[in-house]
């Protein structure tokens, strides 16, 4: 397994709208084929966007977004991939290997980058779900109702009022201000079938989004942001599986298995 070094990168701007929607070779600074195993329009855009600050920004997730737990985390991969792509680039003029050598040791580092972006993908993985059941778990306490008796009386007496105005299409607008403003709102109708509100079940889930980002915005925003990193698991996993197809070509590595041992001893023709 190769090494690769794993600090954060300096930050830079954010890669610009149009590098994302990028297509075609164009965008590529000249000589970049020279500095690529593979030639292949596909590899050398990615190898072009992965050698970059802003380009790995694009396709794998700005860390500068996130706090020091995933920012980090995925900081430490951005660094890894720079290391890689510059390795692999180095191996155009490294002369003390052939071509099929050049890309069997690409390979290696191709093996090597893969590992550490999937073991990132597992590690925010991890942390996006304890993120987001300790951040519920606080929405949950901020919706809780009390247990008061007069309070109890209260909340039966506005999800009685919330059903007599099933029939009113002007009371929708209305119930959301109320939730987000009165907790009393908010606490009456969660704590009951949503049928006893007249309200659909969908209804219900909107509302409790409504109260939750009005009742406990902090922990509301733990979620938001949370779900937003669980989001970059599909562009970290399209990156892994350009990585390797970018690095090294099989069909010249293959090259190797032509190789003649000349070091073994000269065969004498004894016991043949």
């Amino acid at each position: 397994m190769i090494a690769l070094r794993r600090f954060p990168p300096e930050r830079s701007a954010p890669v610009s709208s149009k590098h994302m929607g990028a297509k075609s070779t164009p965008l590529l600074s000249q000589g970049t084929d020279k500095m690529a195993l593979v030639k292949t329009p596909q590899a050398l855009q990615t190898m072009q966007f992965l050698s970059t600050d802003s380009g790995r920004k694009a396709m794998c997730g700005d860390w500068t977004k996130f706090d020091a737990v995933p920012g980090t985390k995925l900081a430490k991969l951005h660094h890894a991939i720079d290391d890689a792509v510059k390795r692999v680039s180095a191996l155009e003029w490294d002369k003390t290997r052939s071509e099929p050598q050049r890309h069997q040791a690409a390979r290696k580092i191709a093996e090597a980058v893969v590992a550490e972006i999937n073991k990132t993908r597992a590690e925010l993985k991890a942390y996006t779900e304890n993120e987001t059941n300790a951040a519920m778990a606080e929405i949950d306490r901020a919706l809780a109702p009390s247990i008061d008796t007069a309070a109890q009386v209260v909340r039966s007496e506005i999800r009685a009022f919330v059903l007599s105005k099933k029939g009113d299409p002007d009371f929708i607008t209305e119930l959301r201000g109320l939730v987000e403003s009165d907790l009393r709102f908010a606490t009456a109708i969660f704590e009951a079938p949503a049928a006893l509100s007249g309200i659909s079940p969908e209804r219900m889930n909107t509302l409790r989004m409504n109260a939750a980002l009005a009742h406990a915005p902090e922990a509301s925003e733990r979620v938001r942001v949370a779900s937003e990193i669980a989001g970059l698991d599909r562009s970290l996993a399209s990156v892994a599986m350009e990585i390797p197809r970018s690095f090294y070509s099989p069909g010249v590595e293959a090259g190797m298995q032509t190789r003649v041992e000349v070091d073994a001893p000269l065969s004498t023709g004894e016991g043949q």
